[in-house]
């Protein structure tokens, strides 16, 4: 029985001898395998990187494009403020030309009542004189 056991025993330390040497050949081919992974890992984190990177210089490049954009429409309110501002004073002066003219209008109708006004005796004299020349002259005429 010894030499079964002792046969055994051999044969169960080669096939942990050759279990071991397997693990450890599993364990390197592991340890190839995720060196590699983590290898191609950092190229594709590093390249990730460069991408984002460009990203952001196209983002920033997209904001200096939109604040000049911003600051073009800012310049074209400032201009459209000077132009209202400009309507204002165009309102303003034609505001008071109709005051002027509303004025004026009022002093040439108060000139005129005072022209009629004041040539309205003179003509109803003449018409009363004129009048009384008429009655004049078929008095004479009825005579001759």
């Amino acid at each position: 029985m010894s030499l079964t056991l002792k046969s055994l025993q051999t044969d169960m330390r080669n096939s942990f001898a050759k279990m071991s040497l397997r693990i450890d050949n599993l364990d390197s081919n592991i340890n190839e395998r995720v060196d590699s992974i983590l290898l191609r890992l950092e190229g594709h984190i590093k390249e990730t990187e460069f991408r984002f990177r460009e990203v952001d210089q196209r983002f920033d490049k997209v904001d200096q494009r939109f604040d000049k954009v911003d600051q073009r429409f800012d310049k074209v309110d400032q201009r459209f403020d000077k132009v209202d501002q400009r309507f204002d004073k165009v309102d303003q002066r034609f505001d008071e030309m109709d005051r002027r003219f509303d004025e004026t209008d009022r002093k040439f109708n108060k000139l005129t009542s005072d022209i009629v006004d004041s040539l309205s005796p003179y003509f109803d004299n003449l018409e009363k004189m004129l009048s009384n020349h008429e009655d004049r002259i078929a008095v004479l005429e009825k005579r001759h």
